[in-house]
């Protein structure tokens, strides 16, 4: 997946800095400049990254099948599938909206700011999705086995902490267990505010734990590490049915917009065929 988000970065620097000289100018100007054959929506340069665009648009709906389709249950692991669902609702919006040359108007903005508005809830619903843990295979974890694991967790930390209650004590300051629900409104702000406050927290344990607890780096280290998993794991035990309920009103939001911007896309695509617009090489 790294190098398929670099290969996406890689092409958006180039679209974007080559372009630029294309892309700034206003549109009565843009006809009468030499990029404009190439670069405009039907040129071969902008049709082309259209069409690569919308592909993956269309390729990435085959998520909905795997989850759904029954005969499609062992195609694969399902993790897999989301992550590539992500990367191809990242990158064809992205290839869709320099195939507009930065022009909207009538249907077609309507279905550019469906996809604005479905890029974004994605980037929300995986966030919401990844507070709900799962099993390697994909298929969500019962609250027993969750338990399980943060039992496991606390014992490794008391054995990487060589039962030493210094240590302990310290570890137990710096974790937070009190997660208050503030309602399915309010708690996803209080999510992103303690997983941007733990980065700093964590920084000042290290320091803390150097100072005081005698211990190795290298020890530190795998303390914090196990503590963040804890921390997070027992913050997602106590909001699993938030979580839960989160996702399902998120699905409610999530596909209308993809809905009307796979219709108004397929309608784009057949009115550019019928008046004749074929991609050049």
């Amino acid at each position: 997946m790294i190098l398929l988000y670099a290969m996406t970065i890689v092409v958006t620097a180039y679209l974007a800095i080559y372009g630029w000289e294309y892309y700034s100018l206003a549109n009565v100007d843009r006809p009468h400049n030499e990029m404009h054959e190439t670069w405009k929506p039907n040129g071969t340069l902008g049709h082309g990254v259209g069409i690569i665009g919308s592909a993956l648009v269309l390729i990435m709906l085959l998520y909905s099948l795997r989850k759904r389709w029954k005969r499609m249950q062992n195609w694969g692991n399902i993790r897999y599938w989301l992550n590539y669902h992500i990367w191809m609702g990242v990158t064809g919006p992205i290839l869709i909206l320099f195939h507009t040359a930065f022009k909207f108007g009538g249907i077609v903005a309507v279905s550019f700011w469906s996809m604005v508005a479905v890029v974004l809830s994605g980037v929300l619903g995986r966030y919401i999705y990844i507070q709900i843990p799962r099993s390697l295979s994909g298929h969500e974890l019962s609250v027993g086995d969750l338990r399980e694991i943060e039992e496991d967790l606390q014992e490794r930390i008391i054995t990487e902490a060589a039962g030493n209650e210094r240590i302990l004590n310290i570890l137990r300051t710096f974790i937070q267990f009190e997660n208050k629900d503030a309602g399915e409104k309010g708690v996803i702000i209080n999510w992103l505010s303690e997983d941007a406050s733990s980065l700093f927290r964590y920084r000042s344990l290290r320091r803390r734990l150097l100072k005081e607890s005698g211990i190795s780096s290298g020890r530190i280290s795998t303390l914090i590490s196990l503590a963040k998993k804890r921390e997070k794991l027992h913050r997602r035990i106590a909001f699993l049915s938030t979580a839960r309920k989160l996702l399902h009103h998120w699905h409610i939001f999530h596909r209308p917009f993809a809905f009307v911007m796979i219709f108004i896309m397929f309608v784009h695509v057949i009115i550019a065929v019928s008046f004749g617009y074929r991609w050049i090489f």
